[in-house]
């Protein structure tokens, strides 16, 4: 009797073992993901202080823009792979030996041809408006180093879906601490001696590095896992380019909707606003590098319920992800609403707390946003990419609108921030309103269709982590 009562209890024991490593993987992984994206955001908000601690917030707008009109130019470019790598190299790989690992490379080739183009182009198109008058040398000698470094980065987001493939998702976040602090050092330090200009020339220096070591690193992942491409020419999976189209367009808006505006502002509103607009939006920066790593190890399990048809699962997930960050934005507003005005001051300067009730709203803005985290890789997870497309549209408009808007009915910079920060959380309200409505019916569309867009859960899983 003893020995029927242990079989059970051991049974029971290695069940609570395994959920607790379980957690613990998913710990790890958050913890490595959430130290590098608050080490990047925390990077760029002091070289974004120091930029305005030595040479004022006219001539960092300048900058700023140069980086916006840079980001803008690759929003047209940029194919973004790396919705459809996640979604398409395991179901290859499940085919035969190594069709995975060739897709990936396929498209990690195809994406830094894509970069350097877009680069070489820019460059040219830079030049040429010099040329005809358009822009100034001075503006010219930002605008290029700028293009540059944002061509570097192009393939950096399917490095990034390589170590998810590979299930490795915390060696990148370790990778991407030690990059961003060593870049941190060298684009300080040369900010320091040569000014704007040997800045953003050195971040073209430390973008190539990051590029280089990420896609190497995630080239060799992909090959553990997956074994060596296979020599046989396959045609590119059914599919592919359809989600790809999507899926790309909406990474591109999104980059568009943040670039789009400070290029509106830059040009409406002068580079002063530029810089009000990046200060306010600072600590929301933070909070939302804070929550990135949840869509990230979301996406997996989103897709594997999917494709098992569990539709409790997905609203399980989703709602304990919007609960607990809605919490901790609660917690972030409620905190920073007393100590931002002194934080503005220590870091920028005390010219710059009158910006601490925009950057108030607009960290409220982007506490509301997290309680939609999973609004990123819902909709592709279920195989519905189109669907963030429309929102993240939609809101791109309605924000650039209201920033017109702002500059021609407020004066000054910093009455135009607070009015804009004010604009864009009633926008987010109702965008937060709207996605839990798509939840529903979207979950509800897929789940009662007798055909469902995503492969089977071996296809989709296969190598993710989870």
């Amino acid at each position: 009797m003893h020995g029927e009562h242990a079989r059970p209890k051991g049974r029971s024991w290695v069940k609570r073992r395994g959920k607790r490593h379980h957690w613990q993987r998913h710990l790890r992984t958050f913890g490595s993901l959430t130290a590098a994206s608050q080490v990047e955001s925390a990077l760029s908000f002091v070289t974004t202080a120091m930029l305005v601690r030595l040479f004022g917030s006219t001539e960092t707008g300048q900058v700023l823009l140069a980086q916006s009109m840079a980001t803008v130019w690759f929003v047209l470019w940029d194919p973004r792979f790396e919705d459809a790598l996640q979604r398409f190299v395991p179901a290859e790989q499940l085919r035969s030996p190594g069709r995975g690992t060739r897709l990936y490379c396929r498209l990690v080739r195809l994406d830094i041809v894509a970069g350097l183009l877009a680069t070489i182009l820019g460059v040219a198109l830079a030049v040429a408006a010099a040329t005809v008058g358009w822009i100034s040398a001075e503006q010219l000698s930002l605008l290029v180093p700028a293009v540059m470094a944002a061509g570097a980065a192009t393939p950096s987001g399917s490095a990034s879906a390589g170590f998810a493939i590979a299930g490795q998702l915390s060696r990148l976040g370790v990778i991407r601490l030690a990059l961003s602090g060593v870049g941190c050092l060298v684009t300080l330090t040369a900010l320091l001696v040569t000014g704007p200009v040997g800045y953003l020339v050195a971040t073209v220096i430390t973008g190539l590095v990051s590029t280089v070591t990420l896609t190497v690193s995630a080239s060799r992942q992909v090959h553990r896992v997956c074994g060596a491409p296979c020599e046989n020419s396959i045609p590119m999976p059914p599919g592919l380019l359809p989600f790809l189209v999507k899926s790309s367009a909406t990474g591109s808006v999104a980059a568009a909707s943040d670039s789009g505006l400070s290029l509106v502002a830059g040009l409406l509103g002068g580079p002063t606003l530029v810089t009000y607009l990046k200060i306010a939006a600072a600590p929301g920066r933070l909070f939302a590098g804070f929550l990135s790593p949840v869509p990230a190890q979301l996406y997996p399990r989103l897709a594997m319920a999917g494709a098992e048809g569990r539709r409790g699962a997905v609203m399980r997930d989703v709602l304990r992800a919007s609960a607990l960050t809605g919490g901790i934005g609660v917690i972030a507003v409620v905190t920073a609403a007393s100590l931002l005005s002194l934080f503005l001051g220590l870091v920028y300067g005390p010219e710059y707390t009158m910006l601490s009730a925009s950057a108030v709203v607009m960290l409220a803005g982007a506490a509301l946003r997290g309680t939609v985290i999973w609004a990123k890789v819902l909709p592709p997870a279920l195989g519905f990419p189109g669907v963030r497309l429309i929102f993240l549209a939609v809101e791109g408009a309605c924000q650039l609108g209201w920033l017109i808007t702002v500059t021609q009915i407020w004066t000054g910079p910093s009455r135009m921030t607070l009015a804009f920060a004010w604009g864009s959380l009633g926008l987010l309200a109702f965008s937060t309103i709207a996605w839990f409505v798509v939840l529903r019916f979207l979950t509800r569309s897929v789940f009662n269709s007798s055909t469902r867009a995503i492969p089977p859960r071996k296809e989709q899983t296969i190598g993710i982590a989870p």
